[in-house]
């Protein structure tokens, strides 16, 4: 609706007022009634347009009131609902606070945030979810366990942790999954897992080998496989592409040293730590 009709209707309503008020001033003029109230001994006397002024100014005096009344009744509850939204606000912002310093990686900061307590927010479970993250990071363990205990107790239901396939324990059917589908971590289990020995495990990966030819994990499982089993030259062969896939990768390094030293104790433990890392 344009500015131009809107004038147009509001000066219309206007001219009807003043119309109207004109038409009623004229009657008063020409009529203007006449109402008695009795009662026992009392008389009042008046017109019928005083009447009607009178009963209109009293209905809206009587409005002002009980509408005041009523406002001042829901004072204190509306006071405490102000009040209720205010801690809630400050709570919230704490609760962005903390997850904020947690996306920064300052868990001990985020921690710190999150400890107080999460009653007057509106997602109380997602603070102590939030708090039982930092507490991890900073592996305090059970303070973490017992964050996570308060966040489920919020929570109407706990969806199901999910299922990760775990890693087949025999060799077979490790290779056999493989080929189906590959998985870089699982590929270094190739030369540990079953009773296998360590030729005829090699032998078994030459098709594997063919068709995951950028593998460093499957290099690195050749080589050490070659070298069990006395093969220097094939030996040699995997380090040089492991070395030319990835150089920089701890594995590679490993794998370059113990073929200059030999296998010790001390490298099958920092291979161990390695494997325990990149799990």
């Amino acid at each position: 609706m344009s500015r131009f009709i809107r004038l147009s209707i509001w000066l219309g309503i206007l001219g009807a007022l003043l119309a109207l008020g004109l038409y009623l001033g004229d009657r008063v003029k020409a009529d203007p009634g006449y109402v008695l109230f009795a009662y026992g001994g009392y008389t009042i006397e008046m017109s019928l347009w005083a009447f009607v002024i009178c009963f209109l100014a009293i209905t809206v005096a009587l409005w002002v009131l009980f509408g005041l009344g009523g406002a001042l009744g829901r004072l204190p509850l509306n006071l405490l609902r102000a009040w209720g939204r205010m801690r809630h606000r400050k709570a919230d912002s704490r609760l962005v606070e903390g997850a904020l310093w947690l996306r920064r990686d300052e868990p001990a900061r985020a921690l710190s945030v999150l400890k107080k307590d999460a009653s007057s927010e509106s997602l109380p479970a997602l603070h102590w979810l939030l708090a039982s993250e930092a507490a991890r990071r900073l592996e305090q363990l059970d303070e973490s366990e017992r964050y996570l205990e308060s966040a489920e107790r919020l929570m109407a239901s706990i969806p199901k942790a999910i299922e990760h396939d775990s890693m087949p324990t025999e060799f077979k059917p490790l290779l056999k999954s493989l080929k189906k589908q590959w998985r870089e971590d699982w590929a270094l289990g190739l030369e540990t897992v079953g009773d296998d020995d360590p030729l005829s495990r090699l032998a078994s990966l030459n098709s594997l080998a063919k068709a995951q030819a950028d593998s460093v994990a499957l290099e690195v499982v050749q080589a050490r496989l070659a070298l069990a089993s006395g093969l220097e030259a094939e030996a040699r062969h995997h380090i040089d592409r492991a070395n030319q896939l990835d150089p920089s990768n701890p594995l590679v390094l490993l794998l370059r040293v113990e073929s200059e030293t030999g296998r010790t104790a001390a490298l099958e433990d920092l291979r161990h730590r390695l494997l325990q890392d990149l799990a």
